[in-house]
């Protein structure tokens, strides 16, 4: 989180200008590029597995109920 000394409060990314300049003109960051994001843990992903085997489960019980 970026802190202007001279405005004395801290502001969001999004805030400053393309130079990391506060609204007042104070440097106050260098740009980066954005960081990676992280992969998708195996655990996510075995969760979303078996939540899609339970729900096409429970598909195929509504479909025996209807027919």
């Amino acid at each position: 989180m970026p802190f202007c000394e001279a405005c004395d409060r801290f502001y969001n990314p999004n805030t400053l200008d393309q130079g990391g300049d506060c609204p007042e003109g104070h440097h106050v960051a260098d740009p980066t590029e954005a960081e990676p994001l992280p992969p998708v843990p195996w655990h996510f992903k075995l969760m979303l597995a078996l939540l899609l085997a339970y729900l096409g489960w429970r598909f195929v019980q509504f479909l025996t109920v209807v027919i």
